[in-house]
């Protein structure tokens, strides 16, 4: 089965807008608690979680080591991580949530799903499920082409 070159043409176009727009959000969400875009992406992996490496960090926001530390020394000046070596193995740097930063977090996750609850809101009642569903698709394909390239 081919698929259309027009509806093609018109996805590329949707996912690029979807991936400018959810930039600005992110960028409006993270100016309001006064982090960076990058600081608001990296305390956000901390929502499940109160410590990782700096290993996973890079993996998981797909940056250097070099710019990792530059976020982390940012969030450990406002108070918001610590960082200490492994005892285990000290070539590996462990990364923590502060006491003062777990509240933080779960405001930042609360405003966050508070947002995301008002842009639902503006999608007719009966189109949410299905608004849900097909994102989740084209997330799960996305996913899939990332892994062949």
């Amino acid at each position: 089965m081919s698929i259309n070159i027009n509806l093609a043409k018109e996805m590329a176009h949707l996912t690029c807008d979807l991936a400018r727009t959810c930039s600005e959000k992110e960028n409006y969400f993270a100016s309001m608690f006064n982090l960076t875009p990058a600081e608001f992406r990296c305390l956000r992996l901390f929502e499940d979680r109160n410590s990782m490496t700096i290993k996973e960090l890079c993996r998981l926001m797909e940056l250097t080591p070099g710019r990792i530390t530059h976020i982390l020394t940012s969030l450990e000046a406002k108070n918001f991580i610590t960082r200490a070596s492994d005892k285990q193995d000290k070539r590996n740097i462990i990364v923590t949530l502060t006491n003062k930063s777990l509240p933080f977090i779960k405001n930042v996750s609360d405003s966050h799903v508070k947002i995301h609850k008002e842009i639902l809101e503006k999608i007719p009642q009966d189109k949410r499920d299905d608004v849900i569903s097909a994102l989740s698709e084209v997330l799960k394909a996305l996913q899939e082409w990332n892994k062949k390239k």
